[in-house]
Parts: structure tokens; C-alpha cells; sequence
């Protein structure tokens, strides 16, 4: 086992500060500052100089870090091809994916993978921004959408389609969905939109004619940041809303929400699984892996 004093400081030396490493290692910051000291009188030698508001290494500092990371990433690549061997995984493993995700499909995910290996010890990171794998030191990264060209190992597991949305209160009095008095009368609800979607939003829908598809036009009136936004907002009746299939299942099954329309467009969009393993990849990312697959197989609606 690679010893705390190495580790601990080149924790301390990539997060910045010893609070954050305390917080990375789950150490309290008294332990994390305790081992940093044993390592300078250790090594009779500062390797770190600290002020109320930066750390900044010593040249010996420096260069005894290089080292160190030196061991940590052997000692991780030693622990991966062991796992890789068929040792049975434990310690810890991070994953990122978007907010929309944690409840529906990598919680249980993760259920699964405990229930068969309990000595992992998780740690799931909800963010909507695609993280760098590297630099947050993450094995598992779930995503949705077009991935630019990179060196990550990909995997897709599943996709989402999205739904356009509405409280049943509004939903009422709608005409049939296939002619041209739905488009004019669903043009004249509300919508809600994301941050991210245009000024202009349009959607394709079926016609009764079908070679003539109806198309959409909406000018938001409404916008919100995150889709759990958007979801409680068209819940309390504020307006219509586009959201993907795993975000509104609950809402869609219990009422709260129906599905106004079916889209023609947008195809669905697929979901990703990445990492930055090569050849040797640790069993509990391969499981991690698996385990959002069949969660995503489960959840369609």
C-alpha cells in the first residue's frame, strides 16, 4: 500500500491547498497538514511554503513532487492491473454524470455494483459540464450528445429521446395532435426553455397528410439553467417544455406530466460511457460500465 506522507502530498501540491486535499482524501485538515510536516522532518528539508492564502513549493519542493507523483501513478497503475487480473474490486471509484442521470440511473447502477462488491467506496460528481477525466481524477464519466474527438475510451450504453411536456391542467382542451389545430393551438401555450436553446425554437411533428410533417415554432417565454428546473416549472402549469425521456419518466407514470405531442426530430440522442484506461481496464469501471447499461435498458418509456 503506498504510504499516506507521498500521497498526501502530492494531493496537497495538485488541489492547492490542504483544506481541498483533506476534502479529496477524506483526511481531516489537521491530518493532512500533520502528515506534510512528519514528511519535512522526515526528509530534514521544506518542501512546501505556506501562507493564509496559497502553498507554493520549495525547488526541493518541486522536484520532490515529480517523484512522488511518479510513485502515486505507478502505485495506481500496479492497483488497476491487479484488478485487472481478476482481483476483486475495492477502494475507491469516481464517477461523473449530469444531474438528470444520479436519480434515475446511476443510483441504482451504483446499487448494484455495491451489492456485489461492498469494499468500493463511490463517489458520483452531478455536473452537466463534461469534466476533464484527468485533472479531477475521475474512472467514469457518463455523457449524453456529440463528443469532440479525444484520446478517451468510448462506450455507448444507452440514449434518450426527448419529450415535449405539459401539465395535464393545460393539456385539457387540446385538439388531436395530428393537424394543423393543435399546431395553432400548442403555439399559443407558454414555453419553457432551457439556456442553452435558441431565441426561435422549433419541432417537427406528424400530419394527418403524411408527407407534409407540421412544424413548431415557439419563442420562449420562460428559461431556466437546469432541466430539473424546467421540470418543476411545466409541473406547476407554467408552460410546455422539451425534456429527455429518463428526466420525466416519474412525472410521466405518476401524472404530474403527459406527453403533448410525438417529435419527429430530433433522432435520439445517444449516451456515453468514457474513461482513460487503455488495455488494462479495472474491473470496477468494466462493472460500473455494465451496471448503467442495463439501468438505462430498464428505464424507457
Amino acid at each position: 500500500m503506498l504510504s499516506a506522507l507521498p500521497l498526501s502530498f502530492v494531493t496537497i501540491v495538485e488541489t492547492g491547498s490542504i483544506t481541498r486535499a483533506a476534502d479529496e482524501l477524506g483526511l481531516a485538515k489537521s491530518a493532512v497538514s500533520q502528515n506534510l510536516k512528519r514528511l519535512e522532518q522526515q526528509l530534514g528539508i521544506k518542501l512546501a511554503v505556506r501562507t493564509t492564502r496559497q502553498l507554493s513549493l520549495t525547488p526541493a519542493g518541486e522536484r520532490y513532487y515529480k517523484r512522488c507523483k511518479d510513485i502515486v501513478t505507478l502505485s495506481a497503475q500496479a492497483a488497476t492491473e491487479m484488478e485487472a487480473f481478476g482481483a476483486t474490486p475495492s477502494g475507491p471509484i469516481k464517477i461523473t454524470a449530469p444531474h438528470a442521470l444520479i436519480a434515475p440511473i446511476i443510483a441504482p447502477a451504483m446499487a448494484s455494483v455495491l451489492r456485489q462488491f461492498p469494499e468500493l467506496e463511490p463517489t458520483v460528481i452531478a455536473d452537466d459540464a463534461r469534466l476533464d477525466l484527468v485533472a479531477e481524477r475521475i474512472d467514469v464519466a457518463i455523457t449524453a450528445g456529440h463528443l469532440p474527438d479525444s484520446n478517451l475510451r468510448v462506450r455507448k450504453v444507452g440514449s434518450l429521446r426527448d419529450i415535449l411536456c405539459v401539465a395535464p391542467s393545460l393539456s385539457a382542451d387540446a385538439p388531436p395532435s395530428d393537424g394543423l389545430d393543435f399546431a395553432q393551438w400548442v403555439q399559443g401555450l407558454p414555453y419553457i426553455a432551457h439556456m442553452r436553446e435558441p431565441s426561435t425554437v422549433t419541432h417537427t411533428i406528424p400530419n394527418k397528410d403524411p408527407t407534409k410533417a407540421l412544424t413548431l415554432k415557439f419563442h420562449p417565454s420562460f428559461r431556466c439553467n437546469t432541466l430539473d428546473a424546467m421540470a418543476a416549472c411545466a409541473r406547476e402549469g407554467l408552460g410546455i417544455a422539451l425534456l429527455p425521456d429518463l428526466r420525466v419518466m416519474q412525472e410521466i407514470k405518476d401524472g404530474s406530466l403527459v406527453r403533448l405531442c410525438r417529435l419527429l426530430l430530433p433522432e435520439p440522442t445517444p449516451i456515453y460511457a468514457l474513461h482513460t484506461y487503455d488495455t488494462l481496464v479495472p474491473r470496477s469501471v468494466q462493472e460500473t460500465i455494465t451496471a448503467v447499461q442495463t439501468a438505462l435498458s430498464n428505464h424507457v418509456v
